[in-house]
């Protein structure tokens, strides 16, 4: 029997009478009857000598969970009979709350400071997009360094020492 195409390997053969017969075999499996008898003649079997039988793991993961639980609550009736583990712990507690309602304020506040920082970029940009502003911005630069450089003559005149220089 010869492929359609020698190239492709998954190419099915050319006789379709071949390709039916293998559709129509079923995969070899056992009946869900065997199946069921086979797992009941063994759960019934005495083990072997020396072999124990398994234990639900259910079970063992529930004991576990007990144990925590347990070794949990008397930690926690040992903490709270004694004042000062009670209000060390008491007191952890109010720090962590604080602390958490101090970062949420702090959160907050750092967005209206960057809610400002955008609007004044914002307007910025608005206002260098034309030629009106560029020179509104252009000017109020000019006139904030001419301020700042009568400010410095103020305080630090060149003749005397002044109160604000540093002492040697």
């Amino acid at each position: 029997m010869e492929r359609e195409d020698p190239l492709d390997p998954f190419s099915p053969p050319g006789d379709d009478r071949l390709v039916a017969l293998f559709k129509r075999i079923d995969g070899p499996g056992p009946s869900a009857d065997f199946v069921a008898r086979t797992m009941q003649a063994i759960r019934r079997a005495p083990l072997p000598s020396g072999r124990k039988a398994l234990r639900n793991p259910l079970a063992a993961l529930l004991a576990w969970a007990a144990v925590i639980a347990g070794v949990a609550l008397s930690t926690l009736i040992v903490v709270f009979s004694q004042p000062i583990f009670a209000s060390s712990l008491t007191k952890l507690v109010s720090v962590s709350v604080g602390l958490g309602v101090w970062l949420m304020q702090f959160a907050r506040t750092g967005l209206v400071v960057l809610d400002v920082f955008t609007t004044t970029g914002l307007a910025v940009a608005r206002a260098a997009a034309t030629r009106e502003g560029t020179t509104a911005l252009v000017l109020m630069a000019v006139v904030c360094a001419l301020s700042l450089s009568a400010l410095h003559r103020l305080l630090i005149s060149e003749g005397e020492e002044s109160q604000w220089q540093e002492l040697s």
